[in-house]
């Protein structure tokens, strides 16, 4: 026998918003499964429930179980398909082989209840998930739009996320707080950043959507991707641990990087390189590693000034921590500290096929021992020398004051 799952949507109101052919499904059904709240939407029905109330895949492993010769009924909030079990359970069954028919019987999403609500238009929006999802990578996401919906949880609540905001200087968005959308609880209110941050979090209910638009902040913080050197704080007795602006925007675009890569900025210094990559990796993670205390603080200054929040410190000598962070689609070493061999030998095993290495050379002996190790090893590599002038005043006249040359080698995995 030939089972069935009808994935019915459900709003806050219940049954009150369901369409006639959903009723029918629900009262023929032989197995009604759901969340505690959706069951108690339907106190009339006698036949056998499946309540969800275990992890989510050992729920639709039951839920797919009992389908194989049954035709029954799963209850889910809004549009199943739309950051819902949905997507999950196809997949499931997709693995597990079972010769089960789906049907899909949609509400509308919370999202379109939200902006229905808040009276905010919907053909626009981005929505990002934040339900059992790290906050961390937020700010740099909310750089690419004007107007978003966020989809909560009990741990990165409305509360939460504004305080994440103003840490970042993310202060001048309209946020609107929808509660119990469609239901007997339902709840409209309007926040600035400042005040929502500050904000009593037993007084929102767990059940929301956050609507943010933007208002007069601006992308980044003003600050563009590839961004001029006194937009960072640096060690200026150390001349200043940042590789020049010039050279920066070639060393970045030779990582060709994706929205969604994973970079590692070895020797970070002032992080200069890291936050940069991680402005264009806006949906991935960088991170910074660095060994000298002194550059620790400059780091964080840098990275929330610039509104970049997919970053991560790592505050250790390379080649030790690399083992644990997650595998790179890209890498600058802009400093060694004699563990240069190491740290190439560590990367190289790391790395996928096609990626890119980038090794910084200011010191001739370093150029020479680069070369070495690229030809030894032979490694697929390109040398670039980068030289640049920028133009002074002097007197009444203008000249060129060269900064330092820099060799790139520019390693193809």
């Amino acid at each position: 026998m030939k089972g069935s799952i009808t994935l019915i949507g459900i709003g806050d109101d219940g049954c009150l918003s369901l369409t006639s052919r959903a009723i029918n499904a629900v009262a023929q059904t032989e197995l009604l499964a759901g969340a505690t709240r959706h069951l108690q939407f339907f106190p009339q029905f006698c036949g056998e429930t499946l309540e969800f109330i275990t992890g989510l895949n050992e729920y639709l492993v039951k839920v797919i179980d009992a389908a194989k010769d049954k035709d029954i009924c799963v209850l889910a909030s809004g549009d199943p398909l739309f950051f819902g079990i949905g997507k999950r359970l196809l997949a499931m069954i997709a693995e597990s082989g079972a010769d089960i028919s789906v049907d899909v019987i949609t509400a509308p999403s919370s999202v379109q209840l939200a902006c229905a609500k808040a009276l905010v238009a919907a053909d626009d929006i981005k929505t990002i998930s934040l339900h059992c999802r790290p906050i961390l990578g937020l700010v740099t996401r909310l750089q690419q739009g004007d107007s978003f919906a966020l989809l909560t949880d009990n741990t990165n609540h409305p509360v939460l996320i504004a305080q994440h905001l103003q840490y970042y200087g993310e202060t001048q968005w309209r946020l609107i707080v929808c509660e119990h959308l469609s239901g007997t609880k339902e709840r409209v209110r309007e926040f600035s950043v400042d005040e929502l941050a500050n904000w009593d979090v037993d007084e929102i209910e767990p059940l929301n959507v956050l609507l943010l638009q933007r208002q007069n902040q601006v992308y980044w913080g003003g600050l563009a991707l590839h961004s001029s050197d006194d937009t960072y704080q640096t060690l200026t007795p150390l001349h200043g641990l940042i590789t020049k602006a010039n050279i920066r925007a070639v060393a970045v675009a030779q990582l060709s990087l994706r929205p969604n890569s994973i970079m590692w900025d070895i020797g970070s210094g002032s992080g200069s390189i890291a936050i940069e990559a991680a402005k264009q990796a806006w949906n991935g993670q960088v991170f910074a590693l660095e060994c000298n205390p002194a550059c620790f603080d400059v780091i964080e200054h840098n990275w929330r000034h610039h509104h970049v929040d997919n970053l991560t410190l790592i505050k250790t000598k390379a080649p030790q921590g690399l083992a644990q962070l997650p595998t790179p689609d890209a890498v600058f070493v802009g400093g060694s500290r004699g563990q240069i061999e190491a740290i190439v030998t560590e990367v190289m095993n790391r790395l996928p096929i096609g990626a890119k290495l980038i090794l910084s050379a200011v010191t001739l002996d370093s150029v020479s021992q680069f070369y070495q190790l690229c030809t030894h090893r032979q490694y697929q590599h390109q040398i670039i020398l980068l030289q640049s002038s920028v133009s002074i005043t002097v007197a009444h006249y203008q000249r060129y004051q060269a900064e330092n040359p820099i060799h790139l080698f520019v390693i193809t995995k």
